[in-house]
């Protein structure tokens, strides 16, 4: 074997046993349930978010089905817990194809907000499980089961979200879960449109009786055809658009939702514009990476959970796009910042703030009850939502809050805001986008739209 050769064993033993070491962080953000089937939670069972949110684990889907198809020793562990999160989505969607925000262990649904995003994530998650059985050649149990459900989902949303007359879906709150969402969001739309894409490629890949009617088939090309054009404008992507048809131009994170969700290259220029604007606007100045949002805290949309600071799984997803466009000194830049964050089991958390933001947030927001009043703005709020569910919520937080005060402060005297919190640690999310950073940094990993992708592990 030649030195080159050796060489590239070596780098690629090394980059296994880092995936492996952050897959098994994932796993320990789960819990079995009484039928012994292992079921992904957003965070660990006694966190903040004990609970499955069908948007964190559609995101960790897409990634446990390249793990699926790989040559790597825990590709099989990462099929059965694909299995089983999408057999867990059966169990929680509703009769008429309704997917909520959060579940607990039971099927029991714990949702606060209305967000119309979820459908999306329960069809992307269904989709991924049969795609990859299919190409691992499993025998996929009650297919026809798994079918109808994406169906009913598909066609739940179309009759509840969209609106034909401007071909696009709409939210009250989505990925940030609040109203700054509630419109006709860059996030909640492209995550339609992955999972139409997907849907597609179900009904093409898998030799199965038409259980998808045409209609529906057909309802993907012309709406990617219209969300390409409309959700742009002085040539980057837009936040949203509001109810009133005003373009919302603000910074956010999502802007970067078409190449997260796999139309990097049909919007290329569309998106560098996008980076660049992002990374202008939301870089943190004392801790660095990129915050969510601009934290404005007087408006009652902007929640800042803990302090405003950077969210790492957000920085990993930027990493992700410069290693894909061939930035590698950035990628490894921005890495190299989520790295130095981690704690000393290397888990990683979901945000950051400095001390004197934490404690300006629990003087100025929490004690005051102006962050409960922004949590629990009645407008977001399910319809009919039971006060208990709040108040479960409402000690969530209040836990979380006096856990980051005695455990997850850093104190630094060298930095100008006294050091930094970390606030829930680890988050299954960002250790989903940390391993897809590293898979695009090793060229393993592609951006394609999800209907043309033949192979998940190339």
């Amino acid at each position: 074997m030649t030195r080159e050769k050796t060489d590239r064993q070596t780098d690629q033993n090394e980059l296994e046993a880092e995936l492996e070491t952050h897959f098994k962080i994932i796993k320990s953000c789960s819990l079995e349930t009484e039928d012994r089937e292992t079921v992904l939670l957003a965070a660990k069972p006694e966190s903040r978010y004990p609970y499955f949110y069908p948007r964190d684990v559609a995101c960790a889907s897409e990634l446990l089905a390249y793990l699926s198809t790989s040559q790597y020793t825990f590709a099989d562990d990462a099929y059965k817990l694909l299995g089983s999160i999408a057999k867990f989505v059966l169990k929680a969607l509703r009769n008429d194809g309704y997917l909520g925000q959060r579940y607990a262990l039971s099927g029991e649904e714990k949702s606060i907000y209305k967000q119309e995003d979820n459908n999306a994530h329960g069809m992307t998650i269904l989709s991924y499980y049969l795609l990859t059985a299919k190409q691992r050649s499993e025998k996929i149990e009650d297919l026809d089961t798994f079918l109808k459900a994406i169906h009913c989902t598909a066609q739940y949303a179309i009759k509840n979200y969209y609106h034909s007359e401007i071909n696009l879906f709409s939210s009250t709150t989505s990925i940030h879960e609040s109203a700054l969402e509630e419109g006709f969001s860059c996030w909640t739309n492209f995550a339609y449109l992955r999972a139409f894409c997907l849907l597609s490629k179900v009904n093409g890949e898998l030799d199965v009786a038409d259980i998808i009617p045409d209609k529906i088939l057909l309802f993907e090309s012309a709406f990617k055809h219209n969300l390409l054009h409309i959700m742009v404008s002085n040539r980057r992507f837009l936040r949203r658009i509001d109810q009133k048809g005003n373009y919302d131009f603000k910074p956010d994170f999502t802007l970067l939702s078409p190449f997260y969700f796999g139309f990097g290259k049909e919007t290329r220029d569309y998106l560098d514009n996008s980076v660049d604007f992002i990374e202008r606007q939301l870089w943190d100045p004392e801790l660095g990476m990129i915050q969510r949002y601009l934290p404005f805290s007087g408006d009652k949309e902007i929640h800042t959970h803990a302090g405003n600071g950077p969210w790492l799984q957000y920085t990993a997803i930027l990493a992700q796009y410069h290693f894909w466009c061939r930035n590698r000194s950035r990628g490894e830049e921005l890495i190299t910042l989520i790295d130095r964050y981690k704690n000393e089991k290397g888990e990683i958390p979901e945000h950051l703030s400095t001390c004197d933001r934490f404690n300006a947030f629990m003087q100025s927001e929490w004690k005051t009850g102006i962050d409960f009043s922004k949590e629990f703005d009645p407008h977001i709020l399910q319809d009919d939502l039971d006060f208990d569910k709040i108040l479960e919520e409402a000690n969530n937080m209040h836990m979380a809050y006096n856990e980051v005060a005695k455990k997850c402060m850093i104190r630094d005297s060298a930095m100008e805001e006294g050091g930094y919190i970390m606030f829930v640690v680890p988050l299954m999310w960002s250790h989903v986008e940390y391993m897809k950073a590293l898979l695009y940094k090793h060229g393993l990993y592609l951006n394609e739209n999800p209907e043309k992708v033949s192979k998940y592990f190339l």
